[in-house]
């Protein structure tokens, strides 16, 4: 929680893009528009055109229309999950081949 002058702030629920297609679409054109994209000025320019071209926020991925799944996208994010799950090493007792074997 931060403070702003003596109070505090709560944070609300997550919102996600009820549309991610039109979502990434809009980011995409942001990234094109702003010289650094993850930015305040940027966030908010992205908020506000697609709060404008009919976009809406739910709180769960469950609320997301099949329709307006953007599974391209789905797809990279899983594959990035896969690649970082490779990368990291199992780490602990029993997990080095013949360790637990007593002679």
């Amino acid at each position: 929680m931060a403070l702003i002058s003596g109070k505090s702030v709560q944070q609300g629920p997550k919102q996600i893009p009820a549309n991610p297609r039109l979502y990434n679409m809009v980011v995409t054109q942001a990234k094109s528009r702003f010289a650094k994209y993850p930015s305040p000025a940027a966030a908010h320019w992205v908020h506000t055109q697609y709060s404008m071209k009919g976009g809406k926020y739910v709180t769960s991925k469950k609320e997301i229309d099949p329709r307006n799944r953007d599974y391209v996208e789905e797809k990279k994010e899983k594959d990035k999950k896969k690649i970082m799950k490779k990368v990291a090493k199992p780490v602990g007792r029993g997990l080095i081949k013949g360790e637990g074997v007593k002679k």
